[in-house]
């Protein structure tokens, strides 16, 4: 059996790595608001799942009733349903976005280091 030798690279996958760095990286900077949007999300959910119970407790505790009957009936509310289902959407959307700029990245990577094989070996031919 006779081993053939694997297929050389050309110019046209020096340039298809050159084209798809550039892509990866115009497609990465026009997510740079969504991302830092997304990360603030992420950031603060607590404080803002933290916020929507404080909310849904203040009629409760304006009405004079202790703190752990207020928190169980703010708990129990359909405003608080409402407002913790808009969250989760809302955090679940950002990672989505963070993740998404993860894999763009992943790309650019991918590609920043064939292409720098691929300068590698034209050195040595």
């Amino acid at each position: 059996m006779r081993n053939t030798p694997s297929a050389t690279s050309d110019w046209s996958d020096i340039e298809s790595l050159q084209r798809k760095l550039v892509e990866t990286a115009e497609a990465m900077a026009s997510m740079s608001a969504i991302v830092g949007a997304s990360k603030h999300v992420i950031e603060y959910d607590s404080d803002r799942r933290k916020t929507a119970l404080a909310r849904a407790m203040s009629v409760s505790l304006a009405q004079g009733e202790p703190v752990s009957k207020a928190d169980s009936e703010a708990r129990a509310s359909a405003d608080y349903a409402k407002a913790m289902a808009a969250i989760g959407k809302q955090h679940q959307s950002a990672l989505t976005e963070v993740e998404k700029y993860q894999c763009l990245k992943l790309q650019w990577e991918t590609a920043r280091s064939l292409l720098s094989m691929q300068k590698e070996a034209v050195k040595h031919l």
